[in-house]
């Protein structure tokens, strides 16, 4: 038979599961019960050995690869913890328990081979012994940590949320099921078939010992919910709501941390995972991560720092989030994301849009030729002696004015090639003294009487 601390944990010890774990957890318990383990008792197989494993980005065509102690891990590689099964706290010859995955996981966050985590969650949940202490793990590793995510629900995604990012493994990728039940086996009825009775006394002071068991078996819920489940709940809805932030948008917490399950795309859409990809991207975020935090300047006398949008200090919301994987963004989408920012204390910058950015830049074009024909315009209105439009338009005016009085004035039709008889173009005068003078000489006398040079007279 397995050992008694196993088959306890199994039993007694609160557990955070998804339904079909429960399932699968009941089909263990019945096979334990009955002795059927699989055909050898815990003390005869050797418990599970976990090892290292690392991913190490210059020899990627190894894959992830096993390693005995750290000092084997090449330099620059990325840890890879499996959190696989119904999670207890003790390992055993089926199952590592988050005991040893969190030493593992503390172990690598201080190796200086290692400059990041990915955690490969497939597990429904598992029992609460040891679970916020695995979580804690998770969420304050000093290395970039990654949840890739098949599946995690319940307590499975209580560790997963505390991860720099949750990354899903695929459309079919599970998380959820954020609430507490209780769900236990009532035995009396088969210890009566046995001849079994069970016979149960408290101490004097002892009065509400297992009251709250005894009154949901016996048909009354609200004891066990009020002294366990509730109070067990909030502190599982704290750690998702300090983990995720204000990732997940407000109008959909509710139903988020109600104990649903969801699927694919809508996890991203609620907030509860941050993209989708396969396993070499959720180690190559690892990597981008870990090279970003390199390269931040946190000295005190710099100003310039590094931030990532998965960077566990920066706290953004799922509108941010989902930028991150969005192959076309609405100006709702980047609207929603400017708040975030702004709320986050990300200021003097805002997102816009790739069509918002395209018509940007055809503004700004228009803008350069209208500012061309504008100078040619000032240089014109220079040359024209105009300091600006109305100006000219003034002038014009006045050129206007002078132009229609000249128009209007004798002489402005022109003359014929001949005059009327008796009619001349020069206007004649009284003769002056000079004029007199030159008359009187004698050869223009005699032009003065010759009929050649005086007025002709038309016929």
């Amino acid at each position: 038979m397995l050992t008694y601390a196993t088959l306890a944990t199994m039993l007694q010890a609160p557990v955070l599961l998804e339904g079909q774990g429960v399932q699968m957890l009941y089909a263990q318990v019945a096979q334990l019960l009955a002795g059927r383990s699989g055909g050898a008792s815990e003390q005869e197989r050797p418990v599970m050995q976990l090892g290292f494993s690392a991913f190490t980005p210059h020899a990627a065509a190894l894959g992830v690869q096993s390693y005995a102690t750290l000092d084997e891990v090449p330099a620059g590689s990325v840890a890879v913890h499996s959190i696989a099964g119904v999670m207890m706290p003790f390992d055993s010859w089926y199952a590592v328990g988050t005991g040893t995955i969190g030493q593992r996981v503390q172990q690598a966050d201080a190796h200086p081979s290692f400059i990041g985590h990915v955690g490969v969650f497939n597990t429904p949940g598992g029992s609460t012994m040891g679970l916020e202490n695995f979580a804690g793990i998770i969420a304050g590793t000093q290395k970039p940590f990654v949840s890739y995510v098949q599946q995690a629900c319940s307590a499975g995604y209580w560790g997963a949320s505390g991860g720099n990012a949750v990354m899903l493994a695929g459309r079919t990728a599970m998380c959820g099921s954020i609430g507490t039940m209780a769900e236990f086996l009532d035995f009396t009825g088969y210890f009566e078939q046995l001849g079994i009775k069970t016979v149960r006394v408290n101490a004097t002071k002892s009065t509400n010992k297992n009251a709250s068991f005894q009154a949901a078996i016996d048909g009354d819920p609200e004891p066990l919910r009020a002294e366990i489940l509730d109070p067990l709940n909030e502190v599982f809805l704290s750690t998702v709501s300090t983990n995720r932030g204000d990732k997940i948008p407000a109008k959909q917490l509710k139903l988020v941390t109600s104990g649903m399950v969801f699927v694919g795309e809508a996890c991203l859409a609620n907030g509860l995972a941050d993209l989708m990809g396969s396993l070499d991207e959720a180690i190559a975020l690892a990597e981008q991560l870990a090279n970003e935090a390199d390269t931040t300047d946190s000295s005190p006398s710099s100003s310039t720092t590094s931030m990532s949008l998965f960077a566990k200090k920066l706290t953004l919301g799922a509108a941010a989030h989902a930028l991150v994987s969005a192959v076309a963004i609405t100006p709702e989408q980047a609207t929603a994301a400017n708040a975030e920012l702004t709320a986050a204390g990300v200021t003097g910058a805002q997102l816009i849009t790739e069509a918002a950015f395209e018509d940007l830049t055809t503004t700004a074009g228009r803008a350069t030729a209208a500012e061309a024909s504008l100078q040619l315009v000032t240089t014109a209105l220079a040359a024209a002696g105009a300091t600006d439009i109305a100006a000219l338009v003034a002038q014009r005016d006045g050129f206007k004015v002078k132009a229609d009085k000249f128009d209007k004035a004798p002489g402005a039709a022109h003359t014929g090639t001949a005059l009327e008889a008796g009619r001349t173009d020069v206007e004649l005068g009284e003769p002056s003294a000079h004029q007199k003078a030159i008359d009187a000489l004698p050869h223009n006398q005699a032009l003065a009487g010759n009929p050649l040079f005086g007025p002709r007279i038309k016929d």
